[in-house]
């Protein structure tokens, strides 16, 4: 098992067993992301380049979960979505729903 911190996000690798041999179990920020074919290392890294995406694109577009940012980055809509601090929900969901609140 590695454990380590990444930009604030604590990532826990967890070596395979049994019918998840030659596969590696993910848990980022104590979300559980299903397994990664491989090692534990090349599972981090992969983690690793996906967090850095996430925190490219910013909470903004609502693209990634809350577990994807480090804690205190984001605040989280009243639906539930990550959005940037001071910010308007990016998800689909919600520009829809102030889309149709302008209309009527």
């Amino acid at each position: 098992m590695i454990v380590e911190t990444y930009k604030g996000c604590k990532i826990r690798a967890v070596k395979g067993k049994g019918w998840e041999w030659g596969r590696t179990r993910i848990v980022l920020n104590g979300v559980e992301q299903g397994t990664y074919e491989g090692d534990e290392a090349k599972a981090i890294n992969s983690v690793k380049a996906t967090i850095d995406h996430a925190e490219k694109t910013g909470p903004a577009e609502a693209r990634y979960g809350a577990e994807w940012y480090a804690p205190g980055t984001y605040t989280l809509c009243p639906e539930g979505h990550v959005t940037a601090i001071g910010g308007v929900c990016g998800h689909h969901w919600c520009v829809a729903q102030r889309e149709a609140e302008v209309t009527t």
